[in-house]
C-alpha cells in the first residue's frame, strides 16, 4: 500500500491495523504491526495516532491495543443472535453434557458468535475470532458456503450426511461434531458445534445436536420476526 493513502485506502489501512491487533491477541507494538501489515512504518504510526484519537485503539505501554469504541460498537452486532445464544446455549450445554459453540459465516471465514464451555473443557472460544482450519463447524459451513476460505474435499459427503466431525483439531483430547442452524428459507445461517472428550465419539452427539439446532433456529426466526414487527 502506498505511503500516501486517501479515501478507501485510509479505511483499508485502518481496518488492516485493527485486524492485525486482533490477530496478536488485541495488543501489539509498532514494529509487530508494521511487520504484520506490510505498511510503511510512518503510515502505521500515523494511522494508529488517528485511531487512538477516535478511541478505536488505545496506547498500552510501548504498544497499542483494541480500544473501547470498537468494543462498544461491536456489542450491537446481531443482538437477537447473541441474546438468544446467551439464553439457550448454557441450557443446551447442560442437557447434552458438552461444550457448545455457535459459529457464523462472515468475511469469508467461520467466526465464533457465542459459546457455552464446560469447566472441564479447555476450549478457546472468543466471540468474533475465526476458527482454526479443519474444525467441524468450519467444514460444515464451508460445505454450504463455497466462498468461505476453507474448501473441503468432503463437502458433498458433509452435505449428504448433514453433519461434520473431527478429532483433536481444536484441542488435544477433544473431538467435535457440528450441524447446521437453518434460516426460515432453508439456508444454512450458522453451525452449532458440540465439543466432547475423544472417549465420547462426537458422532454420537449428532442426533441431539441436530434437534438443538432446529430448536435454536426456530427460536431465532421467531425473535427476528418479533423485532421486525416491532
Amino acid at each position: 500500500m502506498r505511503e500516501t493513502l486517501g479515501g478507501r485506502g485510509v479505511l483499508e489501512g485502518a481496518f488492516t491495523l485493527l485486524e492485525a491487533l486482533d490477530e496478536h491477541g488485541g495488543q501489539a507494538g509498532l514494529t509487530q504491526l508494521v511487520r504484520a501489515t506490510g505498511l510503511p512504518k510512518t503510515t502505521v504510526h500515523r494511522l494508529l495516532d488517528q485511531l487512538a484519537d477516535l478511541g478505536a485503539v488505545e496506547r498500552a505501554g510501548r504498544g497499542y491495543r483494541i480500544g473501547s469504541r470498537v468494543f462498544r460498537l461491536g456489542r450491537r452486532w446481531q443482538p437477537e443472535l447473541r441474546d438468544l445464544a446467551k439464553e439457550w446455549l448454557p441450557v443446551l450445554s447442560a442437557r447434552m453434557r458438552a461444550s457448545l459453540v455457535l459459529v457464523v459465516p462472515r468475511e469469508g471465514r467461520a467466526l465464533v458468535a457465542a459459546g457455552a464451555v464446560l469447566p472441564a473443557d479447555d476450549v478457546p472460544v472468543w466471540p468474533g475470532s475465526p476458527l482454526p482450519p479443519g474444525t467441524a463447524a468450519g467444514r460444515l459451513l464451508a460445505a454450504h458456503h463455497p466462498a468461505l476460505a476453507e474448501p473441503d474435499t468432503d463437502a458433498l459427503e458433509i452435505r449428504a450426511n448433514g453433519f461434520a466431525a473431527e478429532s483433536e483439531t481444536i484441542a488435544e483430547g477433544l473431538g467435535c461434531a457440528a450441524v447446521a442452524v437453518r434460516t426460515p428459507d432453508g439456508r444454512v445461517g450458522a453451525a452449532l458445534a458440540a465439543v466432547l472428550p475423544v472417549r465420547r465419539d462426537p458422532v454420537s452427539a449428532v442426533t441431539a445436536l441436530a434437534s438443538s439446532a432446529r430448536s435454536f433456529g426456530t427460536a431465532l426466526a421467531e425473535s427476528s420476526g418479533r423485532n421486525r414487527a416491532g
